[in-house]
């Protein structure tokens, strides 16, 4: 089979990674434009990530080395409510991903403050260490990082050229289309594939010519417009992104290797872009200069993937940055293409778009969870926790005030859903979204040695962490960019 992929960015290449490490007699090329630029709103990635690179192999140290990168164990959700929280990756309790659900149960029933459903040093951003000079996979302290997008694409780029995938600069000014799709594309050149995949981001070049129609979630989520501005680096580096809440929605930032990228995403109903400016200016203490504007309504399609094409990345859907679901999406996105793409047929099609949907209804309630808070200080804020939310949303939280998620409240239609039971636990605990009464409740009717058996978890996990060798952030980045 020939595969074009159109448009790179990361999406692009994600993908193109992914299909020739699956099917490396495949031949795959990527098209895209050097005069098209890079939306590039957020710079994380989500547990996903590791998957990724492991499939790829794609060595820890070389993300660290080559993509400006650092650590991320998860977002840090400041000024939302009346208590900050973190939404960490890869399990929370210091890792503990099986023992998790009991302790979760007993802490949550107690009420804890939410730094103990993570572990403490990362509240502080110190990073575990055990082995100082030998840094091996196994030693890394999380496999999720911030990126520097620029970095981490020419990168990704390399990594395609290696593996023979072809790339070719021009920019498509027609697409022909044929009883089976998209025919042929034509720039400075002609192109002729079996299959087109689009990640042309917002303009949809290929998968808008076959009637795929835009679901706007705007009547859930108010965001429509982000300013994108760097700071400076700094002495030290948190271990998260910062999702500081402001008065008309809220600002990331994200310590990358020399700098800092931050932007504030507002409903511009609200503010203008030189409001937001001025509110960013006051709570940083000092004036930055705007990269970017991006104005966007958050949706997705109702069909990713007709006929020869199936769109990934932005071209498919676009939510928030909130959690940095981007990158994820498009990895899932691209596996699920990669299991389904070997004589495909319409039933196939028909599959994957329906889990591709399940996929995108579970980012959307996830983010739109967040700013079920009580937060209340201007009209912004009323507004976004008092919107109609979508069945799916209402009736889990129906339940989930009285009993923590569990795993079948997300696998209904796929497994591969981004945010699971662990993710929802810890922001339904942070918004104070639990009764945790009733959660006690639940940790009580545990039997006796499962009651005993959460509390040596609990125990232990603290115990062990008081253990745990620890450095600075920046220092653990230094040292391996030194090293490795």
């Amino acid at each position: 089979m020939r595969i074009c992929i159109l448009g790179s960015g990361t999406a692009g290449f994600v993908t193109a990674l992914i299909l020739k490490n699956t099917y490396p007699n495949y031949e795959i090329d990527i098209i895209s434009s050097s005069d098209v630029g890079i939306i590039g709103v957020g710079e994380g990635s989500t547990e996903h990530w590791a998957k990724f690179i492991d499939y790829c192999g794609i060595h820890p140290h070389e993300i660290i080395k080559h993509c400006g990168a650092t650590f991320k164990s998860g977002i840090m959700f400041k000024g939302w409510g009346s208590r900050d929280y973190l939404q960490g990756v890869e399990g929370s309790l210091v890792g503990a991903h099986n023992d998790t659900p009991m302790a979760y149960a007993k802490l949550i029933g107690e009420d804890c403050d939410p730094i103990d459903l993570v572990a403490h040093t990362t509240w502080n951003s110190e990073v575990p260490f055990n082995k100082f000079i030998d840094i091996s996979p196994e030693e890394m302290p999380v496999t999720q990082y911030h990126f520097n997008t620029r970095e981490l694409n020419t990168f990704l780029s390399d990594k395609c050229t290696q593996i023979g995938i072809s790339q070719y600069d021009d920019k498509i000014n027609e697409v022909v289309l044929d009883r089976g799709g998209v025919d042929k594309l034509i720039g400075n050149s002609e192109y002729n594939y079996d299959f087109y995949i689009d990640c042309t981001g917002f303009s949809r070049l290929l998968i808008g010519k076959l009637g795929a129609e835009w679901q706007s979630y705007g009547q859930y989520l108010m965001m429509k417009r982000a300013i994108v501005f760097p700071t400076g680096d700094e002495a030290e580096y948190p271990y998260w992104t910062l999702a500081q809440a402001m008065k008309y929605g809220w600002m990331f930032r994200i310590p990358v290797w020399g700098r800092k990228g931050n932007g504030y995403i507002f409903d511009s109903d609200y503010i203008t872009d030189e409001e937001a400016k001025a509110e960013v200016e006051e709570y940083l203490g000092h004036t930055v200069d705007i990269a970017k504007t991006i104005s966007f309504d958050p949706g997705a399609l109702d069909k990713t993937w007709i006929q020869n094409v199936c769109a990934i990345g932005l071209s498919a859907s676009f939510v928030e940055p909130l959690e940095a679901s981007s990158i994820g999406t498009s990895i899932q996105q691209a596996f699920l293409l990669a299991s389904r793409l070997h004589k495909y047929n319409q039933t196939t099609i028909d599959r994957y778009n329906e889990e591709v949907n399940a996929i995108l209804e579970n980012i959307r309630d996830f983010v739109l969870l967040h700013y079920m808070c009580d937060r209340d200080d201007t009209n912004f804020w009323i507004n976004a926790r008092s919107v109609e939310l979508p069945e799916s949303l209402k009736n889990n939280l129906e339940i989930w005030k009285n009993k923590l998620p569990i795993s079948e409240d997300f696998n209904k239609s796929t497994t591969k859903v981004l945010f699971n039971e662990y993710n929802h636990a810890i922001v339904l605990h942070g918004l104070g979204l639990f009764d945790t009464n009733s959660i006690n409740e639940q940790f009580q009717n545990f039997p006796n040695s499962v009651k005993e058996y959460a509390n040596r978890t609990v125990h232990n996990l603290r115990e062990t962490e008081a253990n745990i060798k620890t450095i600075p952030h920046k220092m653990m980045i230094d040292l391996i960019r030194k090293l490795c």
